[in-house]
């Protein structure tokens, strides 16, 4: 093998190399989503927006901690509840328009906000 095949077929192997470290190749349940994590091909986000009008529908979010914000016209209970059951995996009545929430395992959830006369309302959560 010539210097020059052999300097391109290293540099290819590198190339690979790198492309499979980075998980490129993914695991073909989550759509080649690499380590987003799949539950059934579902996407996990590292934000996300809720309102109202969103009650019951299951959001992906990614393993870690969160600044959960929220906007409502009366005082909520908010929670945020593993779509496959079990307990919440945060529930609480915050005095401040901002929480952190600590801890949070990578899944589909269902966020929650409820209270008495609570009209239209909107939660923020966002990776720190």
């Amino acid at each position: 093998m010539s210097r020059g095949r052999a300097r391109g077929a290293a540099i290819a192997a590198a190339v690979v190399l790198a492309i499979a470290g980075c998980g490129g190749g993914g695991d073909g349940d989550n759509g080649g989503e690499g380590g987003n994590g799949g539950e059934g091909g579902a996407t996990f986000a590292d934000r996300l927006t809720v309102t109202s009008a969103d009650e019951r529908v299951a959001h992906g979010l990614q393993a870690g901690r969160y600044r959960l914000t929220w906007d409502a016209d009366c005082r909520p209970t908010i929670s945020l509840t593993p779509a496959d059951g079990g307990e919440a995996a945060y529930s609480a009545t915050p005095s401040l328009k901002f929480v952190v929430v600590n801890g949070l395992a990578a899944g589909l959830y269902f966020v929650d906000l409820e209270g008495d006369d609570c009209g239209d309302w909107e939660i923020s959560l966002t990776s720190m």
